[in-house]
Formats: C-alpha cells, sequence, structure tokens
C-alpha cells in the first residue's frame, strides 16, 4: 500500500462525528440497537484495538525521547522500537497476559500508523524525529494492511 505518512495524517485531522455517516453511531442507533454506553455518550467510542494502537504509538514517541535524554538518537531509538513492533511476529507461544480472543491486530496497526502520522505532522521542529514518525507511520501501515 502507497500511502505515505502525510496522508494518515490527514485522516487524523477528520472529526469523529463525520464518521458516523460511515459507521453509524448516533442516537438513532443507541435508540434502535439499545446501546446505553452510546446513548450516554454522543461521541463514537473508538474501539479497543483503535485505542490501543494509538496509546502504544504515544508511548513509544516518549519512551524514545525519555531513553536519549533529548537528546541525538531519539529517531533511531524510535524505528528499533517500530521495527521490533512491526517485525516478524512471535515466533513461540504469546506471552501472559495474550491478546483478547477476537483481538485484530490490523487494527492496532492501523490505529498507531495514523497517530505516528499525526505526531509527526505536528513535529516539525526536529526534522530528524519527523522524519522517523513519518517512516514509523508507513512502515505500522504496511503491517496492519497485511
Amino acid at each position: 500500500m502507497a500511502l505515505n505518512w502525510k496522508s494518515l495524517a490527514k485522516l487524523g485531522l477528520i472529526p469523529p462525528e463525520a464518521w458516523d455517516a460511515v459507521i453509524p453511531h448516533g442516537h438513532l442507533l443507541a435508540r434502535v440497537g439499545g446501546h446505553d454506553a452510546v446513548a450516554l455518550n454522543p461521541q463514537p467510542i473508538p474501539p479497543l484495538e483503535a485505542r490501543t494502537g494509538a496509546d502504544l504509538m504515544r508511548g513509544v514517541l516518549l519512551t524514545s525521547i525519555i531513553i536519549v535524554g533529548g537528546k541525538d538518537g531519539g529517531a533511531r531509538a524510535l524505528l528499533e522500537e517500530v521495527d521490533d513492533w512491526c517485525g516478524t511476529g512471535w515466533p513461540r507461544r504469546w506471552p501472559w497476559p495474550t491478546p483478547p480472543k477476537g483481538w485484530d491486530d490490523g487494527q492496532v496497526f492501523a490505529a498507531a500508523a495514523v497517530t505516528a502520522a499525526g505526531l509527526a505532522a505536528q513535529y516539525d521542529h526536529d526534522a530528524d524525529m519527523q522524519e522517523a514518525l513519518g517512516k514509523a507511520a508507513e512502515m505500522l501501515m504496511d503491517r496492519a494492511a497485511g
């Protein structure tokens, strides 16, 4: 898939309400479908996998900055971590705790890719880190696609 990080960053700018046209989560679905959580919160609730992927990507960025103490090498640490994350996969059994049954890895990686692209778009004060975040977004999107 030939999406670059700048295209992915644009997806992150779409307001959550716009996705109701594609995947309805509004008040009508709450009344008809009986989804009380949606009725209490009219904003769409993201899937657990997507929220987890976004949180993991932010954590990876913060960790890579903390590891190097804000000095040179944060971009390299970030790419090494994302490369480990996108690698060939776990060769044996998953370590405990295992992901829940029905866990969709693709959503985790797609959300992490959009988050990395959004962070890259905002990280214009350090060209090396911006490039690393962009490359990480592309690696994560490739992993999400298959």
